[in-house]
């Protein structure tokens, strides 16, 4: 019976601090408020003369704890980090959570995670067109993360040697993207879609296959053992490539296939009953 009561204390107190250890890993904490976090992050950024970085994640989402982590062990990055920004995280659940928070930024939501808004200290969204561009960060080349914030950042290169891919082009030459754009426009020519809903299927469709593209950009950098990162940063940088992968990226992004249609009415079913399972806790309590 002692034997059975200590057991049972052992495994109480590894319970407790596991939860306990659970609780202070969370990396978008649900309970705070976004507004003032983001408001903090602005007022700082404007004080140090840097630019706000706010990633839009959740602690369940794979790429968004491996963004937070390779911002934080990577040397370089976490540098450029420290030097030319403020971050801040806000979490959005299932996509369902803080939405405003994006819409102050000019955005028409999260359409999946993690969502990255680089601003101005004044709250002026700076790369808006790519801030979707990043549900395939946790396989992201350190090397293109960081032409990319230090595009946005204002900061010098390195100088080390870097390959350059096409990501806009690359995502434009995914079979899936072309299949959608192609469905998405006879959608919206039979009227069976709305012009904001029109919107939101774009919005989904571009950043989906900008993620894929940056997803080969990984992975060709992981098999060659090279840096790599979007032409666009580093022409934006003054920073000319030692090579373009672009056709090897492409082949990388082609092996992958899925509907891109079926993913976002799918994904906009679990945001729906996301939304519905905290408006049911709301009411319980």
């Amino acid at each position: 019976m002692t034997r059975l009561i200590l057991n049972a204390s052992v495994a109480l107190v590894l319970f407790l601090s596991g939860a306990a250890q659970a609780q202070e890993a969370q990396l978008y904490p649900e309970d705070v408020d976004a507004s003032a976090v983001i408001d903090a992050a602005l007022a700082q950024a404007r004080d140090e003369g840097k630019q706000a970085l706010i990633v839009f994640g959740g602690d369940w989402c794979h790429d968004s704890v491996g963004l937070a982590e390779t911002l934080e062990e990577n040397d370089r990055l976490a540098s450029l980090v420290r030097e030319h920004y403020v971050l801040a995280r806000v979490d959005v659940g299932h996509r369902h959570r803080n939405q405003d928070q994006l819409h102050r930024f000019g955005l028409e939501g999260t359409f999946g995670t993690p969502t990255v808004v680089i601003a101005s200290g004044e709250g002026y969204a700076l790369n808006g067109m790519t801030a979707h561009d990043w549900r395939t960060a946790y396989n992201a080349a350190p090397s293109d993360i960081a032409a990319y914030l230090s595009h946005y950042g204002g900061a010098d290169w390195d100088g080390s040697p870097v390959a350059s891919a096409d990501l806009g082009a690359i995502a434009e030459s995914w079979p899936p993207y072309q299949a959608a754009v192609a469905e998405l426009t006879r959608r919206m020519e039979a009227g069976e879609l709305g012009p904001d809903d029109g919107v939101a299927y774009s919005v989904f469709i571009n950043g989906m296959a900008r993620s894929i593209a940056r997803y080969g950009m990984g992975q060709e950098a992981e098999a060659q053992g090279i840096a790599i990162a979007d032409s666009a940063d580093l022409d934006a940088l003054g920073v000319t490539p030692s090579e373009d992968l672009s056709e090897a990226v492409q082949a990388r992004a082609d092996e992958i296939e899925f509907d891109l249609i079926a993913r976002f009415e799918a994904q906009t079913e679990e945001t729906r009953a996301a939304m519905a399972g905290d408006a049911a806790g709301h009411e319980e309590r």
